[in-house]
């Protein structure tokens, strides 16, 4: 008979923790309910329930997973980023506007329904958290001159948010009709269509560069840090997630950058990519599943409510416009609803639900207006609540 204490001691060993949540949740992910599953993401929910028993990791370990997922992303799409973005780039714009504003909106109509329930700042933290935007969590921090319930907000709305885009994604081809196979195809031709006369200019495999993938790292991680004024609003930045993503697009479309190779061999960065994803996903759901069960036994079923609506609120309004009104493709449009609403979750979920690294040029394009919109909603919410 296996010990309980010595497998108790081996859930204390991070490595296995994590290692453990992550092949849960993939065998979790593979189970198909009518032709749907939950992939990649299985490892959110698992984590989520092995965090409610109360194990967690250092949050070292979510930084540096992110990391090395956006990098690898960005350094995956950085080829079609220029072109995706050239041709949707006013519809990004709007898109980033309506998204956050549909949030916002449905944020402040249950604050005001809700108004003697909850905190106003808690409820300007709640629509952070529901979008899983850091840089928004920010935003509301300074306007509220750093009050805990923002945090308290954020973090009851944030694992909601989290499961409530990974579910977007995964069921809107379904419930809608969409042929994700379909899609990819159709981009393909896209990006055929857009190709030189001579493809052959490029080679076909290029050997993976530690030193470049490190150096756009470092290059994200101080682009990230840089900060713009926005006068009474305080100021904004991308932020290291932001960064890093930025920086890998944008060096990624060179073929090189003097002795460094910046396009390398695509099989090697999927493989960071699904590592540093899985990982990343257990990270959350164990760091966040003690805290969803905190806020039933604190909160009720409030915040959680308002977290969900607020999320669904937003995906569904990129979803009908982007689909219905701009006809945008849904491999493209499902990476762009996640970079309207900065939701770097949302962005692994989306490329495991549609099999493809390209929807990562949605999100690259609609991210940075995204960011700026956050900060200027949450600013505004923040605001209004406290005039009341």
């Amino acid at each position: 008979m296996f010990p309980v204490e010595f497998f108790e001691s081996l859930l204390k060993n991070h490595l296995f923790l994590m290692s453990l949540t992550v092949a849960l949740g993939i065998l979790v992910g593979k189970i198909s309910v009518r032709g749907i599953n939950l992939g990649i993401s299985g490892a959110l929910f698992v984590g989520l329930f092995i965090g409610a028993q109360g194990y967690s990791v250092p949050n070292e370990y979510f930084a540096w997973n992110l990391m090395f997922f956006v990098v690898a992303v960005g350094l995956l799409a950085a080829e079609d980023t220029a072109r995706v973005v050239k041709r949707y780039g006013l519809k990004f714009i709007l898109l980033s506007v309506a998204v956050t504003g549909a949030g916002a909106l449905a944020t402040l109509a249950a604050g005001l329904l809700f108004s003697g329930s909850a905190s106003p700042n808690m409820i300007a933290g709640t629509y952070t958290g529901a979008l899983t935007s850091s840089p928004g969590l920010g935003a509301a921090l300074e306007a509220t001159g750093g009050s805990p319930d923002v945090t308290i907000g954020y973090s009851v709305a944030y694992p909601f948010g989290v499961m409530a885009v990974v579910l977007f994604v995964q069921l809107i081809p379904a419930l809608f009709g969409i042929d994700v196979a379909k899609e990819r195809g159709k981009l393909a031709l896209e990006r055929k269509a857009a190709e030189p006369a001579s493809p052959d200019a490029r080679p076909a495999s290029i050997p993976f560069s530690l030193l470049s993938f490190v150096i756009c790292i470092i290059g994200g991680s101080v682009l990230g840090g840089i900060s713009l004024p926005l006068g009474p609003l305080g100021s904004v930045g991308l932020g290291t997630t932001g960064g890093a993503l930025l920086f890998a697009l944008g060096v990624g479309s060179f073929d090189h950058i003097g002795p460094l190779q910046m396009r390398m061999e695509k099989n090697v960065l999927s493989a960071v990519r699904a590592i540093s994803l899985g990982f990343f996903l257990a990270v959350v759901g164990l760091n966040a599943g003690g805290g969803v069960v905190k806020a039933f036994l604190e909160h009720g079923v409030l915040l959680i409510a308002v977290g969900i609506g607020s999320a669904l609120a937003a995906e569904m309004v990129g979803f009908f416009l982007g689909h219905y009104v701009w006809k945008i493709n849904w491999i493209i449009l499902a990476g762009a609803i996640c970079g309207a609403m900065t939701s770097t979750p949302g962005l692994g979920a989306a490329i495991d639900a549609t099999g493809t690294d390209e929807c990562s040029a949605g999100y690259g394009g609609a991210y940075p207006v995204a960011i700026v919109c956050m900060v200027l909603f949450t600013t505004m919410l923040a605001a209004f609540f406290k005039a009341r």
